[in-house]
C-alpha cells in the first residue's frame, strides 16, 4: 500500500513539475558526496542559492524576497551514501548557457567541500519529460524526503521588469560572483558535458561520468 501511494505521489509531483516553466537542469555535487554529510550539505545549498539569489536580483532578494523560481531534489545514488541535488530552475537571463555557466561556476567557488566545475552538470533543458522522470526518481524510495523544501522556491520573479541600469548593476554583481576566467572554464565544462549527453543521450549515465 505504501509503495502504491508513493507512486501516486510521485505522479503528481511529475504533473505539478510539468506544469511550471524551467528550462535549465542541474546536478550539483560535492568533492565527497559520501562524507560531506546532509546537515553540512543542506546548509551550504542554503548559502549558495542565496548567494544566487543576490547575484541575480542585489539588495531585493532580501527587501523584497525574490528568488529564482526552482525545483531542488536530493538524492543519495543507487547504494543511498552518495549525497547530491538535481534542480531544475527558470533562466533569470536571456543566454540560458551564461545562466548555466554562472550556476556552475558559483558553486565550484563557494567552498572547499563543493565539487569543481567538471563534476558538476547544468545544462539547458533538452528534454523536459526525461528531466522531470530523473529528478524524481528516488522518490519511490525516499519519498518527499527527495523534495528539498527549504531550497525550493515555488513562485519567483524571473521574469521582472528591469531598465538599464539594473542590467548594469546585474552584471556588475556578475563579474564580482565569478570572474570572465572562471565563466570561460564553466563553458567548456558545459560544451564538455553537451557533447556527452548528445552522445549517449542517457541522464543516468551522465550522473556517472
Amino acid at each position: 500500500m505504501a509503495f502504491k501511494q508513493r507512486i501516486q505521489e510521485r505522479q503528481a509531483l511529475v504533473q505539478h513539475l510539468q506544469e511550471q516553466d524551467w528550462d535549465v537542469f542541474g546536478t550539483l555535487k560535492f568533492v565527497n558526496g559520501r562524507t560531506i554529510g546532509r546537515k553540512t550539505a543542506n546548509k551550504l545549498l542554503r548559502s549558495y542559492w542565496n548567494k544566487v539569489d543576490r547575484v541575480i536580483y542585489g539588495k531585493a532578494a532580501e527587501r523584497q524576497n525574490m528568488r529564482i523560481p526552482r525545483w531542488c531534489f536530493a538524492h543519495e545514488g543507487g547504494d543511498r551514501e552518495n549525497f547530491h541535488v538535481h534542480f531544475v530552475l527558470q533562466s533569470t537571463l536571456q543566454d540560458t548557457k551564461h545562466m548555466c555557466c554562472l550556476l556552475n561556476a558559483v558553486w565550484a567557488q563557494h567552498h572547499a567541500q563543493t565539487a569543481p566545475l567538471a563534476k558538476n552538470w547544468i545544462m539547458p533543458v533538452q528534454d523536459r519529460a526525461a528531466v522531470v522522470s530523473y529528478v524524481t526518481h528516488e522518490y519511490w524510495r525516499m519519498g518527499s524526503d527527495t523534495i528539498s523544501d527549504n531550497l525550493c522556491w515555488d513562485t519567483g520573479h524571473a521574469n521582472h521588469t528591469t531598465d538599464d541600469n539594473y542590467s548594469r548593476q546585474q552584471a556588475y554583481r556578475i563579474q564580482r560572483a565569478a570572474s570572465p576566467l572562471w565563466l570561460r572554464q564553466a563553458q567548456q565544462a558545459l560544451d564538455d558535458q553537451k557533447a556527452r549527453y548528445e552522445a549517449c543521450g542517457d541522464l543516468q549515465m551522465m550522473e556517472r561520468g
